[in-house]
């Protein structure tokens, strides 16, 4: 059990009479009572009265907090029904009642065993409240909107969080800020990011004003994470990098330990145009994590980058040794995504080859997204695979088929593996699809694009040019 949950009080000396050991042994026999009511509310028992959450859910738990001076208050039951009766917020996460603070050592596998993302816990006088949350965000990063430049994977697979909160006692909802952070976390990790940012904003604006110097450091850094997510939000979702640079840097100044905080403030100053800035903060973020992958990694992107080859590889290899040893749930995906981008740092390079055996490895530990398929199937095109290029870009076009390129290039693909009829029909899909697009300049785009594939196909393959000059000639008609 905590300490603070539990009072050890000095035992007296005493002697031993008959009447002395009767109330002996009736004291034995309310302690043997007690044990047993604890034992019927164990982290084990409390699980099995609560229905787990699937995959894709958001459970909360809250425990009531310890009683420790002052008027009596139920601040555990007031946070959960306050996060229950917010009704537009129906569905977005579930909030159960533990019946009692579950030890610390349980709660992992308390977590674990119900698909819990937070646990709070707590204890109050007639002063101060205090919490204690412990977050365990999904692996997975969010989704993000279609035109970013996608999640930069170090940001992820960095565990779960254990924060120690503050409010003074004398303010009515001193929790509040709390209460906000958690509906934020809800909408952050299910992509509804604007809703998310509302939220995390009003967190941050009933942060207790002032704290006192026993609990500044715990409150720095959860304000400090507070700050990761709105300058993520700022950074990878909205590309307003500047703003997420300050967010970032905020992060970091309260933290300076923060390894998000770093990961983050490092993107940005890429994003900004002061990579040297970056490189020389995540080497100095190197020395409080020598083994975070994910510095390594963003080295690798930024070295690769400014064309340090050798360099860039040699992080590579250092990311996905140091994956490739972990036993984290995350490690098996984080592999798989920096050998995706590992393949794809070798594309720029024209090596080929080596792209196409590091996407290959990407899909083996189970990457089969997209931009994984279609970067696959255009590697084993240039390289001459026709089958497995052919397989690939069918597979991405099937994932998204509203997109006329993966049509266009699924087409190229079955034109060089000598299907024609099916080749012929992927291009009258992906015109139709580039038709419905309104902007003359992007619908132009597409076209070209697929009109110069095929020439550099015919140059390749001179048997198929009547059949590919066909196909160029429904374009030129399309494209008006």
């Amino acid at each position: 059990m905590y300490d603070f949950w539990t009072r050890m009080k000095k035992k007296r000396g005493m002697r031993l009479g008959a009447a002395a050991g009767a109330v002996l042994v009736i004291a034995l026999l309310l302690v043997a009572g007690v044990l047993r009511i604890r034992a019927a509310r164990s982290p084990v028992r409390q699980a099995a009265a609560i229905a787990p959450a699937g995959p894709d859910a958001f459970l909360i738990l809250v425990a009531p907090f310890q009683h420790e001076g002052g008027e009596r208050y139920y601040f555990g039951m007031e946070l959960a029904n306050d996060l229950r009766q917010a009704p537009h917020l129906l569905g977005a996460y579930r909030v159960e009642n533990l019946d009692s603070p579950p030890p610390e050592d349980a709660i992992p596998a308390l977590m674990q065993t119900l698909g819990a993302r937070a646990i709070i816990t707590g204890r109050y006088d007639e002063q101060a409240v205090e919490a204690w949350v412990y977050f365990h965000p999904p692996d997975d990063a969010p989704s993000l909107p279609p035109d970013s430049a996608g999640p930069p994977v170090h940001f992820f697979g960095l565990g779960p969080e254990r924060y120690h909160l503050y409010a003074p006692r004398g303010i009515g909802h001193p929790l509040q800020y709390l209460q906000y952070w958690l509906i934020g976390q809800s909408r952050f990790w299910r992509g509804r990011y604007d809703a998310a940012l509302q939220s995390f904003e009003l967190a941050q604006q009933m942060l207790p004003a002032q704290t006192p110097v026993a609990h500044r450091a715990a409150m720095d850094r959860f304000a400090s994470s507070l700050l990761w997510s709105m300058g993520y939000l700022a950074g990878p979702v909205q590309g307003n990098w500047p703003v997420a640079q300050d967010a970032f840097s905020r992060a970091l100044a309260l933290d300076s330990h923060s390894l998000p905080a770093a990961l983050g403030l490092a993107q940005a100053l890429v994003h900004t145009n002061r990579s040297e800035q970056a490189v020389d903060l995540l080497q100095t973020a190197l020395r409080d994590h020598p083994d975070a992958w994910q510095i390594y990694f963003a080295l690798a992107e930024i070295k690769g980058q400014q064309g340090a080859v050798e360099e860039a590889l040699a992080l590579y290899n250092k990311a996905i040794s140091l994956l490739s040893a972990s036993d984290a749930p995350y490690a098996r995906q984080a592999l798989a995504d920096v050998y995706f981008y590992r393949g794809y740092f070798h594309y720029e390079r024209s090596d080929y080859a080596s792209a196409l055996d590091d996407y290959e490895q990407a899909r083996a530990l189970g990457r089969e997204d997209v931009y994984l398929l279609s970067n696959l199937g255009w590697i084993a095109y240039l390289l001459g695979d026709w089958e497995a290029a052919m397989e690939a870009s069918s597979r991405a076009a099937a994932l998204a088929p509203d997109r006329p390129d993966l049509q266009f290039n699924k087409g190229l693909h079955l034109l060089a593996a000598g299907r024609y009829d099916e080749a012929k029909a992927a291009y009258e899909q992906g015109i139709q699809l580039t038709l419905t697009i309104d902007d003359v300049l992007t619908r132009s785009a597409y076209f070209g694009t697929a009109y110069y594939d095929l020439d550099a196909l015919a140059q390749r393959r001179p048997d198929l040019e009547p059949m590919i000059r066909e196909i160029q000639e429904e374009i030129d008609i399309a494209n008006g």
